[in-house]
């Protein structure tokens, strides 16, 4: 074997393994970028889609989520010649495309100050060169986010505006145009790879967490009426606090419903349970919680709201339903009634008893002669006893 053999052997071994090297960094970063994004979101799991239009704070810590992911690809940055490359427009990108401007300027304060803290003082050039990069990089991508859609193109054309502003940066480095041309194919490469991955990532967390929530909302919805159903209701009043002037409870029954559902069957009854579902959710407060707790009973929470608020409350709900018509398929014409028995804390040590003063309250309700509410008091208990 000549020497010349020997010399191009080497040289083609050195350059198979420095290529090893940096696909084996660069799946590194690829796991990494992966791990911290399924991770860092999992706490948005329960929360709706985060646009520009979400609430300020929501997307402040989407910002500062994607910013701590930008400054452990910087920490795992890969070595290609001269120059180090890492990942970290693909957090950007992610904070302004989904959290819009306040987003990626938290992102990328992260990004600065952490470049800025672990570069040495005579190496600045390249922090403030980076800085530059970083800021056009984020004033382009928020005037493009303004007027394009939540879509896999536009997200890759913000990673290639990234890329573009990078390439003047990634030459300052090298001063050599064979190492730029190097550096710069692989800059492009995995950049691109990355964002086409991630999009399609986050696409298919979005996809599971809202498939959560609908199970979770079926879960916790009766199927009739659309209200909350019996295991949410025992769930919020397990955890309803007791404020100033404490909660309320509300318990209704439609008077006579046997005999609708005997009369007219059971599609008809389920007419007047979705309508009169319909009814008491139309006139309850934004804190209220209006439920079918079982059968013809249907459960109102009233947070913050006291015996005599609850009895307005009553009331309304009850003349309501006294003048209107449930019409069914069979009956256009059908009138119903509704008996009422209302609860408050004060007078209950735990929700499950506030509870069952409101069932007593109800039953006197309906002994009295049913389309009228009742306030529970203890001689109404001792009436019965």
């Amino acid at each position: 074997m000549s020497i010349l053999e020997v010399c191009y052997g080497n040289a083609f071994t050195r350059s198979w393994e420095d290529l090893l090297s940096i696909m084996n960094n660069f799946i590194i970063n690829f796991c990494l970028l992966f791990t911290t994004i399924t991770l860092l979101f999992l706490p948005f799991r329960n929360q709706p889609r985060i646009t520009p239009k979400t609430n300020v704070k929501t997307r402040l810590i989407l910002g500062g989520v994607a910013g701590l992911i930008a400054v452990l690809l910087m920490f795992n940055s890969i070595q290609i010649d001269v120059a180090r490359i890492d990942l970290r427009i693909i957090p950007v990108a992610i904070a302004m495309m989904f959290g819009g401007l306040p987003s990626a300027i938290v992102t990328g304060l992260m990004i600065i100050g952490t470049r800025f803290a672990i570069t040495p003082f005579e190496q600045m050039e390249g922090v403030i060169v980076s800085s530059i990069v970083i800021g056009l990089f984020i004033g382009t991508i928020g005037i493009i986010r303004r007027y394009v859609r939540m879509t896999f193109w536009n997200f890759e054309l913000m990673i290639g505006v990234g890329i573009l502003y990078s390439l003047p940066a990634i030459y300052l480095l090298t001063h050599s145009w064979s190492t730029f041309f190097k550096v710069s194919a692989a800059y492009i490469f995995f950049n691109l790879i990355a964002g086409f991955v991630t999009y399609q990532l986050l696409t298919e967390l979005r996809r599971h967490f809202e498939n959560i929530q609908y199970q979770q909302k079926l879960a916790m919805t009766d199927a009739l009426t659309g209200l909350a159903n019996r295991r949410r209701l025992d769930d919020s009043l397990s955890l309803v606090g007791s404020a100033e002037d404490g909660y309320s409870l509300v318990l209704i029954d439609i008077d006579f419903f046997k005999h609708v559902n005997d009369t007219y069957g059971h599609d008809a009854g389920d007419d007047v349970l979705r309508q009169l579902g319909t009814t008491l959710a139309s006139l309850a407060r934004p804190d209220d919680l209006v439920g079918r707790y079982g059968g013809e009973e249907f459960l109102i929470i009233l947070p913050d709201t006291s015996a005599a608020e609850a009895k307005k409350i009553s009331e309304l709900a009850r003349m309501t339903v006294a003048r209107n018509l449930f019409p069914t398929t069979s009956v256009p014409d059908l009138q119903i009634t509704i008996s009422l028995g209302i609860a408050h804390s004060s007078d209950s040590h735990t929700s499950l008893e506030a509870l069952q003063q409101a069932d007593k309250a109800l039953y006197h309700s309906k002994k009295s002669g049913r389309n009228r509410s009742t306030i529970y008091t203890k001689a109404l208990e001792l009436e019965q006893a």
